[in-house]
């Protein structure tokens, strides 16, 4: 693994810009939590599962400035959108997965393809039971991306997206 920091990120293949993505993630995702964690237990004592939103907020600090020096815009801003995310995990909560996407664009404008980010945590305290990642993917159309996402994993084809699930969940069919 190189140090991404030293290293531009790539502007012209997803695919490899994902790869450099995932590199930031695996260099970084336990150092910012080894940093942060009281900061982060707090959050999660006073907020619940915000404090997730905290976490990437400063594990994807840095790569995200490099994308910005680099011309690349990530829409919606990396992770992405929360309410198109998808959720699954464990029945006791304690090992959960949030799949988030965002479509990269050159400096020209154009669609160089989307960047997906798999956020792994806990419902019952906060605690990251292994690595977040990162991937690229070609697809960019919002209908493209879920069918690719659904048929490379089972259980994101099985989740609803956030928004549905929450409006089912606020009607009384989901339990928590």
């Amino acid at each position: 693994m190189t140090d991404d920091r030293h290293r531009s990120p790539p502007q012209d293949d997803i695919h490899a810009l994902g790869r450099w993505a995932d590199d930031h993630l695996a260099a970084h995702w336990q150092e910012v939590l080894d940093t942060h964690r009281e900061k982060l237990a707090d959050a999660y004592a006073r907020a619940g599962d915000a404090a997730y939103g905290t976490y990437q907020h400063l594990l994807l600090r840095d790569l995200k400035r490099q994308l910005r020096e680099a011309g690349l815009v990530a829409t919606p801003p990396l992770p992405g959108d929360f309410m198109t995310s998808r959720e699954w995990g464990n029945a006791d909560q304690t090992d959960q997965e949030r799949w988030m996407w965002s479509t990269i664009h050159a400096a020209s404008g154009q669609a160089l393809g989307t960047l997906v980010h798999v956020i792994p945590h806990d419902h019952t305290r906060f605690h990251v039971p292994r690595r977040p990642e990162m991937f690229g993917m070609a697809e960019t159309a919002p209908e493209a991306v879920e069918d690719v996402l659904s048929a490379r994993s089972s259980a994101f084809a099985a989740a609803l997206p956030f928004h549905e699930w929450y409006e089912q969940y606020l009607a009384g069919h989901i339990e928590h």
